[in-house]
């Protein structure tokens, strides 16, 4: 399990402001700013791509036009074995080294290697998909996204959900696969670039030797939620109910936990259960210690919050005296 928080916006598709000097702190601590160049098409490969005045190149690959095309196909035979081929050669061929292929690509496994069962689903998610353009908004966020935080030249591949039921996942460094979904409302989209685009700079920069625990693995989504919080608002996951008391209470049930390994713990109280943790506790309290350290430590530019290990972080946050 240790690896499975990569998908940043993960289970029941439930991921998805601050203060004027939060806000002003992302302004001041610019040091190159998106330029307007000339934005390339590839109609062949269906990749519009932009760069930046510091030379990180931004792509967003609709890949979902692959799946069309697999659609059309797949509904004229009902082999198992004929749908399979026709996935590897129409979509896997075309896209899985751009999108599904890196240091994480196991997280991807089951949308790799098995097409999608619902074909009628499938084509009207991508008629909706298609009518709502998230080419624009998808590329908008990725622009804002690396005006924050510099990394390497990231693609954002658009997919259709099919099989999985997350909203996207980063598997690997400059890679991120967003899995779009009929109630995928254009803010949610742009929270989702933006958590998916942070976890992308984190494994480029810091992923190795991490210590995957649960403390690590709260503090690693808790980042990339507080990242999109910066740029579009308060997460989604704050709309998940818990009071201050119940949070105080949970946090005090874990907090003599946060060194375990144990899959089982970690995944109740990083994703919730909707009985004793609500959805997203994890999530939730992650966002809340790094936003307390980030208020408490002003001066800290996004970066070298990202860089802090889970256990500064965390004390160093005054999240514990926010609970008294």
């Amino acid at each position: 399990m240790r690896h499975l928080i990569i998908l940043g916006i993960a289970l029941f598709s439930i991921l998805i402001g601050c203060e004027e000097g939060t806000s002003n702190k992302i302004n001041n601590q610019k040091n190159d700013a998106i330029v307007s160049t000339e934005k390339t098409s590839n109609q062949d490969e269906y990749i519009i791509e932009q760069t930046t005045e510091n030379g990180q190149t931004l792509r967003i690959f609709s890949a979902y036009e692959y799946v069309q095309e697999y659609v059309k196909k797949a509904e004229k035979t009902d082999e198992l074995s004929e749908q399979k081929k026709l996935w590897d050669n129409i979509v896997m061929d075309h896209i899985q080294e751009s999108c599904l292929s890196g240091e994480h690509s196991h997280l991807v496994k089951e949308y790799v290697s098995t097409p999608p069962k619902e074909l009628n689903k499938v084509k009207d998610d991508i008629t909706i998909l298609r009518a709502s353009e998230p080419e624009k908004t998808a590329l908008e966020a990725l622009e804002k996204s690396a005006d924050a935080l510099q990394g390497q030249d990231t693609t954002v591949c658009i997919l259709p959900r099919g099989n999985l039921d997350y909203g996207g996942v980063n598997v690997g460094a400059g890679k991120v696969s967003v899995f779009y979904f009929p109630q995928f409302s254009k803010e949610r989209l742009k929270q989702t670039v933006a958590h998916e685009y942070h976890h992308s700079v984190w494994t480029e920069k810091i992923a190795r030797n991490y210590e995957w625990d649960l403390l690590g693995s709260i503090i690693f989504e808790g980042k990339a939620e507080y990242f999109a919080s910066l740029l579009y608002g308060e997460p989604v996951v704050k709309t998940y109910h818990m009071d201050d008391e119940q949070e105080k209470q949970l946090w005090n049930r874990v907090k003599d936990s946060l060194g375990s390994t144990e899959d089982d713990l970690v995944n109740t109280v990083l994703y919730g259960d909707g009985n004793e943790f609500p959805y997203s506790f994890g999530y939730i309290t992650g966002y809340h210690i790094v936003r307390d350290y980030v208020e408490n430590h002003p001066e800290t530019t996004v970066e070298e919050w990202t860089k802090l290990t889970p256990e500064v972080l965390y004390d160093k946050s005054g999240y514990e005296e926010s609970l008294k």
